[in-house]
């Protein structure tokens, strides 16, 4: 095969490659991390937060593996699931698909088109787990948490939430981004207390527009700050309910710089599982020169917007941007 399709998806302007096939077939011999960061660059490559790997079972269901733009894996991404499922519903005209990633099972169903003409899929995320061990503390919880993080911000408090995606997840009263970096920074750098990473949430209650209505910005390990982070959403959603602040069954909107999305609990063996709902709108599709792939300097592509889609969500998120610019929020991602 000479050049390898490629199809951009986002979800709240978090961008992600979808590829078919399992990354271990198209590139093998554990040259798939590179080839992830090759088409991740924002200079020389197609850009994005990261690639999908969707091996397409035939009968609505596929196997996933998501690797982030430094070319680590990672167990989900909340956004690009939702646009790689979508790619799914299209290709069967179906009203639910399921996708694997490791032990877990992903149920991504069609949401329906917003007012402003975007497509919309929610995705089922694996209960939440506020007790974690390893990976995200290294077997103790609560007080390595805030230990690591009291060096830096000694009012900030936390809670540990796994996704399955581990989250550190703080609800603040004012939203100061070069807090919400510095503190991404210093977990990342911390791997004695968190071995494999997690990325780092900040939850502003937009008091005005009622409790239903929140800002969240994520630091995701392996990306920095991205316009939005699917799986911070849940573990932010999460939050609220476990500090008593939200009923789990209530659909939250949660406001990212890159857009709005929507989120709710709903009870599976006497445990939480989210629901993450929102936009899964393809960007481009794309043919990529395998021989420009392998080698050194600017990949050699050809793609094709898809205008229409752009449009629709350009107007959805230009009205959440009024909205939180209203609010005092004024995020750089």
């Amino acid at each position: 095969m000479s050049h390898l399709p490629v199809v951009k998806v986002h979800g709240n302007r978090n961008d992600i490659l979808v590829i078919d096939g399992a990354p271990d077939e198209l590139f093998p011999g554990g040259a798939a991390a590179r080839a992830v960061r090759r088409l991740c660059d924002r200079r020389d490559g197609l850009g994005a937060d990261g690639v999908y790997f969707i091996a397409d079972g035939g009968d609505g269901t596929g196997r996933a593996w998501f690797f982030n733009p430094d070319g680590s894996e990672s167990l989900l991404c909340g956004n690009g699931m939702r646009g790689a499922g979508r790619l799914l519903l299209d290709r069967y005209d179906a009203g639910r698909v399921v996708l694997h990633t490791g032990p877990y099972a992903f149920t991504v169903r069609d949401a329906g088109t917003s007012p402003h003409g975007v497509r919309r899929t929610a995705v089922e995320l694996p209960p939440v787990d506020f007790a974690p061990a390893d990976p995200i503390v290294g077997g103790t919880a609560g007080p390595v948490v805030d230990q690591v993080l009291a060096a830096y911000h000694p009012s900030l408090r936390v809670t540990a939430v796994a996704v399955p995606n581990s989250h550190l997840v703080s609800v603040i009263t004012d939203y100061r981004e070069d807090e919400l970096i510095e503190t991404g920074l210093r977990v990342a750098d911390a791997r004695g207390d968190f071995p494999q990473g997690a990325n780092v949430s900040f939850v502003l209650p937009l008091d005005e527009r009622g409790p239903d209505d929140v800002y969240v910005q994520t630091y995701e390990r392996g990306a920095g700050l991205t316009p939005s982070c699917g799986s911070g959403v849940a573990a932010s959603r999460a939050v609220l309910s476990r500090l008593g602040r939200v009923e789990p069954d209530v659909p939250v909107l949660v406001r990212n710089p890159g857009g709005p999305a929507r989120s709710w609990l709903q009870e599976v063996g006497g445990r939480w599982q989210p629901v993450l709902e929102g936009n899964g709108t393809i960007v481009f599709r794309a043919e990529v020169d395998r021989a420009s792939l392998a080698g050194e300097g600017p990949l050699s592509f050809e793609k094709e917007d898809d205008e229409a889609e752009l449009a629709a969500f350009d107007a959805l998120y230009q009205e959440n941007r009024e909205i939180l610019a209203d609010a005092g929020v004024k995020p750089t991602a």
